[in-house]
């Protein structure tokens, strides 16, 4: 027997998008909050190795307990399908807070994940894409204006932030994707181990990809690989 797929068009996606997006708030505190005994969720897909399962387990029947409606995401390719890696809100949680990026007013938002309110927002100067990871008492994103970010977990406050471009590169910014952003964006989900950030920076092999180590508590550069360039 054969079988026939009929194609759905982008706008009908983004339309089921834009009303899964404003659920997932709500459905991750129902997984974070219902069990305490549940492990964190730090990281894109859990952990370093992006395994995309936890410890522990939830009672049921699962009830919702909240709901944040979210703002349709900024995608930086809006008519590039295979590009759409930034299309949909990545949440972390840990502890009883749940920690989210956004592509369309740069910011990264702390919610109580018992509550749904806000906890805290702070704002970078660019879109931030990807998921933001949480370690210790601190938090990392990533900003298309060039730079990571470690804000405070209780408090949003800026501790530091990193240029993902070498200092000898003038920070030079420019209209891309609708938006003003660095010639060296941070569009790479940050991963920390054993104390140490990874992160990349930069697009265009021409203009320089830039990897780094960092110290998570510091900020200091431990070592940059300027050499692969894709």
């Amino acid at each position: 027997m054969t079988r026939s797929y009929i194609p759905v068009p982008m706008e009908v996606r983004m339309n089921c998008a834009r009303k899964i997006y404003g659920l997932i708030l709500g459905l991750v505190a129902l997984s974070a909050a219902v069990r305490s005994e549940a492990a964190d969720w730090p990281m894109w897909r859990g952990d370093g190795h992006r395994s995309g399962a936890m410890a522990g387990s939830l009672a049921t029947p699962l009830h919702r307990r909240w709901v944040v409606e979210l703002p349709e995401r900024s995608v930086a390719w809006p008519n590039e399908e295979r590009l759409q890696f930034d299309a949909s809100y990545e949440p972390v949680v840990v502890g009883t807070r749940l920690f989210l990026t956004s592509s369309v007013d740069g910011s990264l938002t702390a919610y109580d994940v018992r509550t749904g309110r806000e906890a805290w927002r702070f704002y970078s100067d660019g879109p931030a894409r990807l998921a933001p990871v949480a370690w210790n008492d601190r938090v990392y994103f990533g900003s298309d204006d060039g730079y990571l970010y470690c804000v405070e977990a209780a408090t949003g406050r800026l501790l530091w932030k990193v240029r993902g471009a070498p200092k000898d590169r003038p920070d030079h910014r420019h209209l891309a994707n609708n938006r003003i952003a660095s010639y060296w964006p941070v569009r790479s989900g940050p991963v920390v181990a054993d104390g140490t950030v990874y992160f990349a920076a930069g697009i265009w092999p021409t203009m320089g990809i830039f990897i780094h180590a960092v110290d998570a508590r510091t900020g200091a550069i431990r070592w940059t690989n300027s050499n692969t360039n894709y």
